[in-house]
């Protein structure tokens, strides 16, 4: 989880699991090539696994936090689903941290950043990461960001912005 743009008006969380589907599917590309080579049959079935593998990795979440509209909008991506939604900065009542466990016997805590309302709360990422204090600064910055707003009104925003199309 990262910030991938981050301006007085907006702030853009992103995070995944491209870039292992990435080199899932670029060492899936070593068997493909045995395979159109010396045609062996066992190479395609470790491909396909391979490149499978690849595709349900392939997961990502983005968070905009436009500051002044003041309303938060995600959309996440798993092989077979999308979402989406919007939530206005009031109805934000924290960014939390949420934490299960993993590995043997179950004992080994991991997190994940959810943005917490009356009404749900929407886990950040699909993922979970495994150091309790890594996600404080990216949740301290995303609150601040909620609390303090935008600084420009939506006319100078829109000046300020260069078309992208």
């Amino acid at each position: 989880m990262h910030i991938a743009r981050q301006t007085p008006q907006e702030l853009v969380i992103v995070t995944g699991t491209r870039w292992l589907s990435a080199v899932v599917a670029c060492v899936a590309l070593f068997p493909l090539y045995d395979l159109i080579t010396h045609h062996g049959w066992m190479d395609f079935f470790l491909a396909a696994f391979l490149l499978g593998f690849a595709l349900l990795m392939d997961l990502r979440k983005t968070f905009t936090f436009d500051g002044v509209r003041r309303v938060v909008r995600w959309n996440g991506r798993k092989i077979l689903k999308g979402e989406s939604g919007e939530i206005p900065f009031a109805d934000i009542n924290n960014i939390g941290t949420q934490v299960t466990t993993a590995g043997q016997n179950q004992r080994v805590p991991i997190y994940r950043l959810t943005i917490e309302t009356s009404q749900a709360t929407i886990p950040m990422a699909y993922t979970y990461a495994g150091q309790p204090d890594g996600y404080a600064a990216l949740r301290k910055q995303i609150l601040e960001f909620i609390k303090g707003g935008a600084t420009l009104q939506p006319s100078a925003t829109l000046a300020a912005k260069p078309d992208r199309h």
